[in-house]
């Protein structure tokens, strides 16, 4: 079943006041990535000198937790810290994904998942009037990715949802600023027992399906390149073969149960007992 948020007739939209940015011309040589500390497994520390050493005119910035909030704080205020703060810390994914926006829209440049890598130096696949990127998945039968991306909410889209491990824009991009402002709405929306918890949950609040529904309808009024896939500018999904990236993480979010968003009141207790509901019958059925 396809799930889509809707704003409730009584609340206020707080996503329209969202900080205005300047659309850029160009995109600036940052490089942004983000993990819980600046101590890194042996594995992503040496994922980020090889992407240093392949791009050495480009400024790497590497947030950890701590830089994240006061990155926001100095850049948004204090009402989008509160947004970030709602999103439960054990669902770090949906905490990163809104931080990419921020910052992306914020400072341009180029984001990429901390296991994720580049192949080429940027500066010989991005070319001097790109104003963003957009790629899909390779999720053909056969293809390294088959049926990556590919969830109802974006089955009229040809090819599925657009790819947010990497995101490479200038700042104030209108996509960006749409992706933002709907993140925020789901936010306020958000109801687990009608939007979803674990990976589906986060993919619907702030993850690649809301980044591709939010930039979808812009398509013909804003600059951006749709490459054929993500080798075309040199980039890579993950640099893991023999494990899984999540290995690296606290948490698998993906199956968690319990509420993405903090509740209040009367919200709060029924979110308690989705929670407890959907993980008895986990246990009882499996999943």
């Amino acid at each position: 079943m396809s799930i889509t948020f809707h704003r409730a007739s009584h609340q206020v939209d707080n996503s329209k006041n969202l900080l205005q940015i300047d659309e850029g011309r160009v995109i600036p040589r940052i490089i942004h990535q983000t993990f819980m500390s600046k101590n890194l497994p042996a594995e992503l520390q040496e994922n980020v000198e090889r992407i240093k050493r392949l791009n050495p005119g480009w400024t790497h910035i590497l947030y950890d937790d701590n830089d994240i909030q006061t990155f926001i704080r100095k850049n948004y205020g204090v009402k989008m810290l509160s947004y970030f703060g709602r999103i439960n810390p054990r669902y770090g994914a949906a905490r990163a994904d809104l931080f990419r926006y921020l910052v992306m829209y914020k400072c341009g440049g180029v984001y990429l998942d901390i296991k994720s890598t580049c192949t080429k130096p940027l500066d010989e696949v991005l070319q001097p009037d790109d104003k963003y990127i957009l790629a899909q998945w390779r999720n053909k039968p056969g293809e390294n990715y088959a049926g990556y991306g590919l969830s109802k909410e974006v089955a009229f889209i040809e090819g599925g949802e657009y790819q947010q491990w990497h995101i490479v824009a200038a700042p104030g991009h209108p996509f960006l600023k749409a992706v933002i402002e709907t993140v925020i709405r789901n936010i306020d929306n958000y109801r687990p027992w009608l939007h979803g918890t674990g990976g589906i949950g986060v993919l619907r609040l702030t993850g690649p399906l809301v980044y591709t529904l939010a930039i979808h309808p812009l398509l013909a009024s804003a600059s951006y390149r749709l490459v054929n896939n993500e080798t075309d500018v040199g980039l890579q999904y993950s640099v893991y073969t023999n494990t899984h990236h999540r290995s690296v993480y606290k948490t698998n979010y993906s199956l968690l149960t319990e509420s993405i968003i903090h509740m209040k009141n009367f919200h709060k207790i029924l979110a308690y007992l989705y929670s407890f509901a959907k993980k008895s019958k986990h246990l009882l059925f499996g999943r």
